[in-house]
């Protein structure tokens, strides 16, 4: 099995004082890959020189309330996807339609803002998101 590519961050941050403690702010992207929240646990680790933090225990993703999920699945039943794979160019187009153009414009808004956090949560090394403003990473 191949060893699975980590994604490295690195950024420079001042120390601030807070009480009787020093602290540092995390970045957005990792807030983002780690779904963290005020509150949530680190674990700090301190060895030759190095200091490490990760999220303490699994990464916590969120859960959707079961009548949320009844109220969206009845929005989602008019709307439909055509999925097209073309193998030489190694790309997927997937096209969304429906009759409540509200419900699909919803949809394609909530698709649009996390996709890239789930495929970051896949795994997958880098997210491009290209819109026709331009291309933002």
């Amino acid at each position: 099995m191949a060893e699975e590519k980590k994604q490295q961050i690195s950024v420079d941050r001042r120390l601030m004082k807070m009480g009787g403690s020093l602290v540092v702010s995390v970045p957005n992207d990792v807030i983002e890959q780690w779904n963290l929240k005020k509150g949530d646990e680190v674990r700090f680790t301190f060895q030759e020189g190095a200091v490490k933090i990760e999220p303490k225990g699994s990464v916590r993703v969120e859960t959707i309330p079961e009548e949320m999920v009844e109220a969206y699945s009845k929005t989602m039943r008019g709307i439909q996807a055509t999925v097209t794979m073309d193998a030489d160019a190694l790309a997927i187009q997937i096209e969304f339609s429906g009759e409540n153009k509200e419900a699909t414009e919803l949809f394609m808004r909530n698709l649009w803002r996390n996709l890239p956090v789930l495929l970051r949560l896949l795994g997958l090394g880098s997210v491009e998101e290209v819109t026709k403003e331009g291309t933002q990473k």
